[in-house]
């Protein structure tokens, strides 16, 4: 079974990249513009995301409830 980190690698790394947004549990989103704006731990337990106003936002991965691709 696919876990929530799965996806968002799958979807960091998608050909092209669509942006997308982590739903976290205290109900932010974070939007993630650009691949390069994103990375993920080795063991997966941490996320950072480069923010747009130059802000870097570090996220345990626990704490992402879903992932959500922005409507057409």
């Amino acid at each position: 079974m696919k876990t929530v980190l799965d996806f968002l690698r799958h979807w960091a790394e998608g050909q092209p990249f669509r942006p997308f947004t982590l739903r976290l549990e205290d109900g932010r989103g974070i939007l993630v513009t650009r691949p390069s704006h994103i990375a993920c731990s080795d063991d997966g337990e941490t996320i950072a995301v480069f923010l747009p106003d130059d802000t870097l936002e570090i996220i345990a991965q626990k704490s992402v409830t879903s992932l959500q691709e922005p409507r057409v």
